[in-house]
């Protein structure tokens, strides 16, 4: 039997992450390259259930001014919610079908969280499967400024997952509750990882052949051509180098925990058939993400011999000259 979940994510933010985050949720950029999956010929498909009177950092900071809230430099200021569900599920849908699923699951957080503190709640109907994001601040009901009081630490987060879960199943009773972080494995690979190195990937032929270019004595046009197009992807390229350490040591701690558990395996009496289950469910789940995680990491490692041929300073100047662009380009 298939097992379907209703899913939910939440992150915290402080100010300065406010405007990135509002200019990817309400697509106010022109290139996605951090986001392969983003089909901008779909965005007209996304839609609202709160739409945005603004930006969002003058509305969270309106909101803070309204409680009467007291604000520290290094306050969480928002929570950003994402909520989806298996894939297979949601995408069998219909389109009306899948808006009330959305509708249905904005009820929760209307009643938990209150709508005066709900900034924005978009539908991306764009990506590869459709999901809502849901950003709040997180103002109390005698109105503070207090993230930890309003999410409540692991054990809150634990709790919003039980009790959101109760919500959806009441009108979706084929779901179940999403794992936990903790029980996927995937805690230390972040998805902006896998995005960002199939991002550069897809252009890996380019790269290689502008790197080449740049040697280039007699073919000035060429050159520049070359600086013009490694310059676009420089910001990630920058970072790939740090990235490639986050995988090899996940890849490498994932092999001791596959070690010990099949020493646990080989000691323990397999008796009880749901251990044996639970065993070898955690056993699958670790093996395919440590595939998933093997193959970015041998895709970081092409990229990185291209890479390591431009000069550390040129690549650093064409990243800061990229970044700044691109915030000109979210300030218009």
């Amino acid at each position: 039997m298939t097992e379907n979940y209703s899913i939910i994510r939440i992150e915290k933010h402080k100010l300065g992450e406010v405007t990135p985050i509002c200019n990817h949720h309400e697509r106010l950029k022109e290139r996605y390259k951090s986001n392969p999956d983003i089909d901008t010929d779909r965005s007209h498909l996304n839609f609202h259930i709160v739409e945005p009177s603004d930006k969002y950092r003058p509305l969270v900071l309106a909101r803070i001014k309204e409680a009467g809230a007291k604000m520290r430099k290094d306050s969480v200021v928002m929570q950003d919610c994402i909520v989806a569900a298996t894939p297979e599920w949601i995408m069998a849908l219909s389109d009306e079908a899948q808006a009330e699923y959305f509708r249905y699951a904005f009820e929760f957080f209307e009643k938990r969280y209150r709508r005066e503190n709900i900034i924005s709640a978009v539908v991306h109907m764009d990506e590869k499967t459709p999901h809502m994001h849901l950003v709040f601040v997180p103002i109390t009901e005698d109105n503070r400024l207090s993230s930890k009081e309003i999410i409540g630490g692991p054990k809150g987060m634990h709790q919003l997952q039980d009790d959101f879960y109760e919500h959806m199943e009441a009108k979706y009773p084929d779901l179940m509750r999403g794992k936990p972080k903790q029980i996927t494995h995937r805690k230390h690979i972040p998805t902006y990882l896998f995005k960002q190195t199939a991002a550069l990937y897809e252009h890996y032929n380019e790269i290689l052949a502008a790197v080449n270019n740049i040697g280039l004595m007699n073919n000035s046009q060429k050159k520049d051509e070359a600086i013009a197009l490694l310059g676009m992807y420089a910001p990630e390229m920058a970072h790939l180098k740090d990235q490639l350490k986050i995988t090899e040591r996940y890849i490498a701690k994932q092999g001791e925990q596959i070690d010990e558990l099949e020493e646990r395996v080989k000691s323990k009496n397999r008796v009880i058939s749901n251990k044996d289950n639970v065993i070898d469910e955690k056993d699958q789940k670790i093996g395919e993400l440590r595939d998933e995680v093997r193959e970015l990491n041998l895709k970081q490692k092409k990229l990185m011999k291209v890479i390591e041929r431009i000069p550390r300073d040129v690549l650093e100047k064409m990243a800061a000259e990229e970044k700044q662009r691109r915030r000109n380009d979210r300030e218009r």
